[in-house]
């Protein structure tokens, strides 16, 4: 099974099937969350206005890392479909805390 693996801090803390197969009610989800996105999103304190799909990988990441923080499931699950479904090459999502700051890092498979 391929995994999307999720690191804070050089750790690893979660993995999600990369193969998932989603219904179309989930499909519609992530949609509409880029849909959302295409009204702008801020990573860091800064707006994007028109955020590219490694910014939008980006914001989605930091959701990932609120929703382990929080413990939410569905977030978590929602934010890791999202990734595997619009980057199928993303392989880890590495956020690293650099003094205050999370610096996130997107590796995807070598081709």
């Amino acid at each position: 099974m391929k995994k999307l693996e999720i690191y804070i801090n050089d750790q690893i803390v979660s993995e999600f099937d990369r193969e998932i197969t989603l219904d179309e009610q989930q499909l519609t989800f992530l949609n509409k969350m880029d849909s959302d996105m295409d009204n702008g999103i801020k990573i860091q304190g800064r707006l994007f206005t028109n955020p590219d799909s490694h910014q939008r990988a980006t914001f989605v990441s930091m959701n990932i890392i609120k929703a382990l923080q929080q413990q939410n499931e569905s977030n978590l699950y929602a934010s890791c479909a999202y990734l595997v479904n619009r980057l199928p090459q993303l392989i880890e999502v590495h956020a690293n805390d650099d003094d205050g700051t999370i610096n996130i890092n997107l590796v995807v498979e070598s081709t």
